[in-house]
Parts: C-alpha cells; sequence; structure tokens
C-alpha cells in the first residue's frame, strides 16, 4: 500500500509540474531579442487570445555573436546578481545558463556605481553575451514576466516597434554612476529634467522688415538652446501665431520632451514694431 501511495504522489507531482509549465508558456508575455537590431520586443496576450506588439526596449547583446540564437523560458531572477568580470546587474532574469536579462553593470552591488561607458553602448553589441538594458527595463521584465516566460532570440529580422533611445551619459552629465531610469528613490536624477538656456526670450522686429517664415523663425530660436535630463543639447519645437507685418507683442512657446519623456517648455514674446 505504501508503494502505491508513494506512485500517487509521484504522479501527482509530476502533474502538477507540467501544469505550472503549461501555465507559464500562455503567460500574458512573451519576449523577443533581435540581435541584429539590438533591440527587445514585448507581445502580450490580447483578449482574443493572440500576442501582438506591447513595449519595445534598446538592449545590448553579446559581442562577437556571444548571444545564443533559440527559443527559451526563463528561469530565475535576482535584484542583483553577480557577473562574470567582478561586476553586478540589477534586476536580473535568467534566459538560459549564464544568459540573463540585466541591467548595464555596476563595479558594486550599488546603484550609484554604474559604468557609464557601458550605458553610452547601448544599442550596440557589447556584452559576453547577457542582453542589457535599461534599469527600468530591466524592472520591468523582472516584475512582469514570471518564471517560464518564453524568450526567443532571433538573428535577424523587423521590429515591429520602433527601438528606443537611451540617453547619453556625457562628460556633462551631472550624475554619470547612475542609470537615470533606475526608481529608487535616492536616484538623484530624479531633480533634473528637461531645461532651456537663452540670451533672450524677448526679441524685437520691425514690420518693415517683412521677414518670411524661416527668417522669423531664426529671429525666434536665436540665442535659445534646449538640453535634456543628461545636459546633452537637443532639439526643440516653438509655437506661435505671428503676422511679421503688423505690430504688436506675440507670445512665442518653446517646448521638447527627451528621450526619458520628460518635457520642459518655456514662453517668450516677439515684438514686432
Amino acid at each position: 500500500m505504501r508503494k502505491i501511495n508513494g506512485l500517487l504522489i509521484l504522479i501527482l507531482i509530476c502533474t502538477i509540474s507540467v501544469i505550472s509549465v503549461n501555465a507559464n508558456h500562455n503567460a500574458n508575455y512573451t519576449i523577443t531579442v533581435n540581435k541584429a537590431t539590438n533591440c527587445v520586443t514585448v507581445y502580450k496576450l490580447n483578449n482574443i487570445g493572440q500576442y501582438e506588439p506591447y513595449k519595445a526596449m534598446i538592449c545590448s547583446v553579446g559581442a562577437d555573436n556571444g548571444t545564443p540564437s533559440g527559443s527559451f523560458n526563463t528561469q530565475a531572477k535576482y535584484v542583483w546578481r553577480p557577473l562574470f568580470g567582478n561586476v553586478y546587474g540589477q534586476y536580473a532574469t535568467r534566459i538560459n545558463g549564464n544568459i540573463l536579462f540585466h541591467s548595464v553593470y555596476y563595479k558594486e552591488p550599488k546603484p550609484d556605481t554604474l559604468k557609464a561607458v557601458e550605458y553610452n553602448r547601448l544599442g550596440t553589441a557589447a556584452s559576453m553575451g547577457c542582453v542589457r538594458l535599461t534599469v527600468s527595463d530591466a524592472k520591468w521584465i523582472y516584475d512582469n514576466c514570471p518564471i517560464g516566460t518564453k524568450v526567443k532570440i532571433v538573428d535577424n529580422g523587423i521590429d515591429p516597434l520602433p527601438r528606443p533611445k537611451a540617453i547619453y551619459l556625457g562628460e556633462n552629465a551631472k550624475y554619470p554612476n547612475w542609470d537615470p531610469t533606475d526608481p529608487n528613490p535616492d536616484n538623484p536624477w530624479k531633480n533634473e529634467g528637461v531645461k532651456f538656456k537663452y540670451t533672450s526670450l524677448h526679441k524685437t522686429v520691425k514690420s518693415s522688415d517683412k521677414l518670411n517664415s524661416e527668417k522669423l523663425a531664426g529671429v525666434i530660436r536665436q540665442g535659445v538652446t534646449a538640453y535634456d535630463t543628461a545636459n546633452n543639447t537637443i532639439n526643440y519645437l516653438v509655437a506661435y501665431n505671428i503676422e511679421p507685418t503688423t505690430p504688436g507683442k506675440y507670445e512665442v512657446k518653446y517646448y521638447t520632451t527627451d528621450v526619458l519623456g520628460n518635457y520642459g517648455e518655456i514662453k517668450g514674446y516677439l515684438y514686432i514694431e
């Protein structure tokens, strides 16, 4: 009788394991890594049971084809994970063997020890085989994709969503050892954002100048520069409704959004005499 009970228990355990794996295969998300474009695409299960493109992430796959192609199921998760070379990754999710999703690496398991040079390589093949991400993207996978989530790594192909950009941590970055996307409440980047520098926001022209649209835009933009959160110069837009030959005071709005999604605007005036 004991043998029969033991056999029943073994059958039950095996059945439970199979059900668990199948449930994960039908999870809310699947993930595709495109090695040619260094782009991760997350697919979400819709209300008719089909997966559709949901979210794109910039990444760095392995240099020299260090990331294996194939289909895998995630195996484990780690808030901090030691990596090759005595460095560490945040929010790691094991894909297969030594291949993981994780943040760009840190010198220590501390969020203020980011290797900025490696962060600036996102979008290129730069790792030893793992799939590097921004902290926010690595954490998104960590938080939303359960163990067993299907991951497909392909050699090439067309990404269904545009690949996002990563902000550049250059010599003017205030906190190059922090990932600007890290949601850590101690992240000093949370107090930074888009900014404008200008010589003057109040310009004056004469109606007799009869400026065409191109010259008018040049006057309005003169001396105004926009910077992203990490103090890189970026493009900006202007909005105004001006009649160049009609004297008056006209409001001008300067505005832009950086790759982190931070928005900034300022207002000035154009006086036409």
